[in-house]
């Protein structure tokens, strides 16, 4: 049984279970990201394989992940948000220790992936569950907010993770994973010991059926959704791959400098996702995901443009080029603000009462797809245009303007009632 927290009130009048998550996030966040942005460098520059073949590594695990998307959906719906959360960041703890064990033994790639692919598994389990019981705690016309809030709390671990990562992957890449699991196993305890169950016994459904899970195919304008935002995933998908790989390998910064342009990202979320939740707040929402797609679209694309910087004077306070990337990532990381609470806050606008978790855990399935095919032709791109990085970078962001394009056209389908936060569900 979960213990009940003192209170915690604030302005925004949010349930203490979401609280908790926000504090849940800020931990978990921080392990992934202490060693997810340097596992491209460490397959690409320590092991020595081809972008294609990291790419090929993420798209696996990424793939098996997008799989536990939709069945960790499921079980959420039947066996309630909080087991599922509580087993899945569990499993995802002895995962990273296993990577720590085998990364230490010099195992090769593919007892790597298989690992990496297991670990993705586990996590895939988590982010269903905890966007559906926010659905269920949080009214409408705060969703918003509320999901604002975990990213905000993602963010800040997002901050400290890559600055913490960029110094110690300089010592042992082993250790990276420790850290990953330590952080992972206490949010385990944390929602074990804090977070009650948000559906009761009559609301959860009964069995898994895939006849049931088939019935999504009916709804064609949420599927029209997911496949719209493939493109803008394969985007998202860059930052911790490509992005990464090209920042340190062909524009010259130092792994620390990427921990920066990170933290960067991390500390615009902490700052500035509330005002811009708000801003956002009345608008139609598949307007601001194209708005947002476009900003990706522009921050990525001009990223191709940051080798020309390497013939300036070098700055007096960092290495050339990393100014400027810091600038794309302050364009990208605008475009994700607006983006990132806007899809979660319109899937559960869409989605039924008794079927929330089913639709997040399909929209989890079509993200992790996005973000496994994102590495995977990035990479692609970046092994064929490696002296042509304008094209590379351009023909990456161009995923954003299909996007941007897509959503403008499904705004024409849906109801108002549907795209906006501030009507009624009814």
């Amino acid at each position: 049984m979960a213990i009940r927290l003192p209170s915690l009130r604030s302005h925004e009048g949010f349930d203490r279970r979401v609280w908790t998550l926000f504090y849940g996030r800020i931990i978990s966040s921080l392990g992934f990201s202490v060693v997810m942005p340097f596992l491209s460098i460490y397959l690409h520059v320590e092991m020595g394989i081809s972008m294609t073949a990291v790419g090929v590594v993420l798209l696996i695990s990424a793939v098996v992940g997008a799989l536990g998307q939709i069945v960790g959906g499921e079980l959420a719906d039947i066996i309630g948000r909080r087991k599922i959360m509580i087993i899945a960041m569990a499993a995802r703890c002895m995962m990273f220790l296993g990577l720590a064990y085998v990364i230490s033994g010099g195992a090769d790639i593919l007892v790597i992936t298989i690992m990496i692919s297991m670990s993705s598994l586990a996590g895939s389990f988590f982010e269903p569950a905890t966007n559906a019981l926010v659905a269920d705690v949080v009214e409408p016309k705060k969703r918003l907010e509320a999901y604002g809030l975990l990213r905000i709390g993602g963010n800040v671990g997002w901050t400290l993770g890559p600055l913490l990562g960029g110094l110690l992957s300089m010592i042992s890449y082993p250790f990276l994973f420790i850290i990953s699991a330590a952080a992972t196993g206490t949010v385990s305890v944390i929602v074990f010991l804090f977070v009650a169950e948000s559906i009761s016994a009559g609301s959860k459904r009964q069995k898994l059926s895939l006849r049931d899970l088939g019935r999504l195919k009916d709804d064609h304008r949420f599927l029209a959704f997911c496949m719209i935002s493939v493109p803008l995933f394969m985007m998202f998908g860059q930052m911790a791959s490509s992005y990464a790989v090209f920042s340190t390998d062909v524009i010259g910064i130092s792994n620390a400098e990427l921990g920066y342009l990170y933290a960067l990202n991390g500390l615009m979320v902490v700052f500035m996702q509330f005002p811009i939740s708000r801003s956002i707040n009345h608008y139609r929402m598949t307007r601001v995901m194209a708005a947002g797609s476009l900003l990706y679209a522009m921050g990525y694309g001009l990223v191709g443009l940051t080798p020309g910087l390497g013939e300036a004077p070098p700055s007096w306070f960092y290495s050339p080029g990393f100014l400027y990337l810091a600038v794309c990532m302050f364009v990208v990381t605008l475009g994700e603000m607006v983006v990132s609470p806007s899809s979660m806050t319109l899937v559960a606008k869409m989605s039924p009462e008794r079927e929330r978790g089913r639709y997040q855990g399909m929209y989890g399935l079509v993200s992790n797809f996005g973000f496994s095919a994102g590495p995977f032709f990035g990479g692609l791109l970046y092994d064929r245009f490696t002296g042509d990085p304008v094209l590379m970078w351009l023909g990456i962001g161009s995923f954003g303007l299909i996007a941007a394009l897509g959503f403008l056209g499904l705004g024409r389908t849906l109801p108002q009632k549907t795209d906006r936060i501030d009507e009624n569900d009814g």
